[in-house]
């Protein structure tokens, strides 16, 4: 059995100091960083492009058995996604069985005894994982990595060999490789510019930009997905260290413990094993005579989404640190009088139990950020060996804890049933949360919980499992504590206060409260594909789509894209001995349109049904109700030309649209200022989305002094004129969020947002899950096409719409916040200034369409449940079908 203390740490030095001729041998030929990288890590005015930081961890993974180099993906635009296992030579050469260990410790065998569990801990090593500029303007983590792989992989001194004996280290240089190249080659451009470390016109991660550090759960990124499979299929280690930097004028550097609120699924031993790293960490920068070192401020541990915050609810102790920035590599000189506080638990730059040494100004520089940074690696590192006991111990002890607590009160369990309104994207967010770790089954024949019966092939969530806190989270309605300040102004929060995923995804999922019995299977692969045609294709004479699923986009798009008829049924029809809802779709059975299905079915979860009824004037269809027999009302659809508007001031939420838009693969051409201002868009266009960007970004955009001539100004102007012309000659204007407030000052609409003014004293919604209603039947909206009655919005400091007297004649409200309960998850401040309100409105503007999303329908790529509403705008309303010709 492994010894404590100090003892053991001892011990280790004694039998790796002694290192062989040969293994010194081979940590003389490891290369020093500036030997490849052309310059000492954190040297001024240098970055590396990632070329050179693959070249230069697969020298050191050559030269040194202390270190495994392997590229565990490739990024978004194809760049290599490396990880370095580090530790000692006996142990590389045993990485398998350490491994192996690791994941009994992860997901852990609760008939072991007593003696099989020491045993077990005591031959683990503490496995640790630190990832770098996951924001990739965040640039000193990566050259950090650089210098800490190469002091691990050559040093010799007892404290190295201790990390070395007693951890294995999993360092990732980038969790955005795209964002390191996009940043270092822009970097390159802006030196000796006024805008120098500035300005960039593109996100530094082709989708997500910033939020690359808010899809944890979600997985919607390859980076995502490729790190999520390294932690919970791979390697589960024990400590996580997201590597970040921040604004320049606070803390030289953050280091826990968190801010509150905590949130309530979280093991105590994971707070606490975070607060005895970040006081390690602190106490050793001090001892360096670092200054600035802030604690117990700014970011808070509630919200879940983050590479540190989803960890945590897979029992690892994950953390985070943010060091005050400069401009990508230029230095800055900041005097006394320019560092200032005013965040959570940070009201000035003065002394105080959590800031005891107050940084008094000077010059910053990269290098500073790479010497706080690998003192606080080594103190990390120096903790988890020493330390080995109390954290392998404890993080098999929290999941054997989440197992039980999951077995011995409620909840039980989550199911859900198959008949889903939509079964794709319940599919979907089953397979999210399968590649998170979580267990699936799959009920194999009917069965009762809670007193209702389920069909056979409901999914179940069991909670009793290991990673119960992360499902627990996902599943559960969030309820923001009110964190209020004196001066009565709420707290804002670090990130989001709700994200119950199947509110997000429209998903419905039912809580069981009770033990039940029920014929299951474990699910081993999730299948997200599989539509089909039901019927004789070859005998029918056209296929129908429920249009309730999001899939049916897709489908729809390549129908139309491939020159196929497409109907939307107004109203719900019988077809022979089927029922239709209303919006059903109609194709003709064409031999081109049965390719196209073939086609395209297989990679969607779209079932198109086949009908032999024929359909034409002399032999109309059968309807429900007194107009029997009558000619059914429907429009057809036409493919739109779809235009994406994207500023050259990054924006995430542009990126986000993108994404969405490639998901379910619909056709759109990205369009800039230049684009807009040259005029004769409706020429190229039938419908322009503007994603949610500010009045200031829509408008004004970069000013000359903030990047190059090509990427200055906005929209006003030129820009407005031609967005005028465009929807007066019968455009469709598609805004979401923050754009509605500009469409709704630029063509002067009749709609008032009636939250714009109201203080956040007396309303405050920092990003949270409202219930909304839709307004459905014939005289509905075509945006709410397929749409349930009633559904979730996510909504962050959103909007509300109240249309102005007559001249709103013509305009229609396709959804309303909830008059009662509208908070579903999260946090709301003054409900009433909302409740009842509009929330997604359509208007006429000359011969077009102006569509107002009070709301960002496809935030972060994660409310699937509305993203309908916004493909709906996107193909219209299409042109009604004349009965008579």
């Amino acid at each position: 059995m492994r010894s404590n203390g100090l003892a053991r740490v001892v011990i280790g030095l004694v039998v790796i100091g002694a290192g062989s001729p040969v293994q010194a041998q081979e940590r003389i030929g490891v290369p020093q960083p500036s030997q490849v990288l052309g310059f000492e890590p954190g040297a001024d005015f240098r970055l590396a492009p990632w070329t050179d930081v693959v070249d230069y961890f697969h020298q050191v993974g050559t030269a040194s058995a202390r270190v495994q180099v392997v590229e565990i993906g490739q990024s978004t635009q194809g760049r290599p996604f490396l990880a370095a296992v580090i530790s000692s030579e006996d142990t590389i050469a045993d990485i398998d069985r350490y491994k192996s260990i690791q994941r009994k410790l992860a997901l852990p065998d609760p008939n072991l005894s007593d003696e099989a569990v020491a045993e077990l801990v005591s031959q683990s090593k503490t496995t640790v994982l630190i990832t770098c500029t996951i924001h990739s303007s965040e640039t000193a983590s990566t050259l950090m990595s650089c210098t800490l792989l190469h002091e691990l992989a050559t040093r010799d001194d007892p404290e190295t060999q201790a990390i070395l004996d007693e951890t294995i280290l999993l360092l990732i240089p980038s969790v955005n490789p795209d964002g390191v190249d996009l940043v270092h080659d822009w970097y390159e451009r802006s030196k000796g510019t006024p805008w120098e470390g500035s300005g960039m016109p593109w996100l530094y991660h082709p989708y997500a930009g910033h939020d690359t550090n808010r899809d944890w759960f979600m997985l919607n990124l390859d980076e995502t997905r490729i790190l999520t499979r390294f932690l919970y299929e791979e390697w589960f280690p024990t400590i996580t260290w997201d590597v970040h930097q921040m604004g320049s004028t606070g803390p030289r550097l953050f280091v826990p413990p968190f801010f509150d609120p905590v949130n309530p699924n979280l093991d105590p031993r994971i707070s606490q094993g975070i607060f005895l790293i970040g006081a390690h960490m602190a106490a050793d920068l001090a001892k360096a005579g670092k200054k600035g070192v802030a604690t117990h401020s700014m970011y808070d541990n509630w919200w879940n989404g983050g590479n540190r915050t989803v960890p945590q609810r897979h029992n690892m102790v994950g953390i985070l640190t943010e060091a005050a920035s400069v401009k990508l590599a230029s230095p800055i000189f900041q005097s006394q009088s320019d560092l200032r506080g005013g965040s959570r638990g940070f009201p000035d730059h003065e002394p105080r139990v959590t800031f005891v040494d107050p940084w008094p100004g000077g010059w910053w520089r990269i290098a500073d950020i790479v010497e706080y940074e690998l003192i606080a690696a080594r103190a990390l590192l120096t903790l988890a060996a020493r330390y080995a006991d109390w954290f392998q111990s404890n993080y098999r002890a929290i999941a054997i804890d989440q197992m039980r607590a999951g077995a011995d009160r409620p909840p039980f369990a989550w199911v859900v049933s198959a008949d889903q309104h939509d079964p794709g994207t319940a599919a979907r967010m089953v397979e999210i949360l399968h590649a998170t770790g979580i267990r699936v089954h799959q009920a194999t024949e009917p069965f009762e919980a809670g007193g209702i019966e389920y069909p056979a092939d409901s999914w179940i969530f069991f909670a009793s499992q290991p990673y119960r806190a992360h499902l627990k989270d996902m599943m559960e309605r969030q309820d923001y504590p009110d964190r209020i300040g004196p001066d009565g102004r709420p707290e804002r929060p670090y990130d989001v206060a709700g994200w119950t995923l199947p509110l997000q995804m429209g998903v419905r999922v039912a809580t069981i409260t009770e033990s039940f019995d029920a014929p299951t299977e474990l699910v081993y692969h999730v299948n997200l594909t599989g539509g089909r045609i039901e019927g004789d294709s070859e005998a029918a004479d056209a296929f129908y789509l429920l249009n309730r699923a999001n899939d049916d986009f897709s489908v729809v798009f390549e129908l139309l894209a491939s020159g196929q008829t497409v109907e939307r049924i107004v109203e719900p029809v019988v077809i022979g001995d089927r029922e239709l809802p209303a919006h059903s779709l109609r194709i003709p059975a064409t031999q081109e349109a049965r390719q196209v299905l073939d086609s395209v079915l297989p990679e969607r979860s779209s079932v198109a049904v086949a009908l032999e009824t024929p359909w034409h004037h002399a032999e109309p269809l059968m309807v429900n109700g007194p107009e029997e027999g009558s000619e059914v009302d429907r429009v057809r659809l036409e493919l739109p030309r779809i235009g994406l508007y994207q500023p050259w001031v990054p924006s995430m939420d542009e990126g986000w649209t993108r994404l969405v838009l490639e998901q379910f693969d619909i056709p759109f051409e990205t369009v800039h200022n230049a684009d807009i201002a040259i005029g004769d868009l409706r020429h190229r266009f039938d419908v322009l989305v503007f994603p949610s960007i500010g009045r200031r970004t829509l408008m004004e955009g970069y000013r000359p002094e903030q990047t190059e001539a090509a990427y200055v100004g906005g929209l006003e102007g030129d820009g407005v004129k031609s967005l005028r012309r465009f929807v007066d000659s019968g455009g469709r204007l598609v805004c979401l969020d923050d754009s509605s407030a500009f469409a709704i000052e630029v063509f002067d609409l009749p709609v008032k947002n009636v939250l714009a003014g109201v203080s956040s004293n007396d309303f405050y919604c920092p990003g949270s899950i409202l219930s909304v209603e839709y307004e459905l039947g014939i005289d509905g909206s075509y945006l709410t096409a397929g749409m349930p009655e009633n559904g979730s919005i996510y909504f962050s400091n959103s909007k509300g719409f109240e249309m102005l007297g007559e001249t709103a004649i013509g305009a229609s409200i396709a959804c309303r916040y909830a008059s009662t309960d509208l908070l579903e998850s999260g946090w709301l401040l003054g409900p009433e200034y909302l409740e009842g309100k509009a929330a997604l409105v359509d208007l006429p503007h000359g011969a077009g369409r102006i569509v107002l999303f009070g709301f960002p329908a496809q935030h972060r790529g994660q409310p699937h449940g509305s993203f309908r509403p916004l493909f709906n705008a996107l193909l219209g309303p299409g042109t009604w079908i004349d009965q008579n010709h």
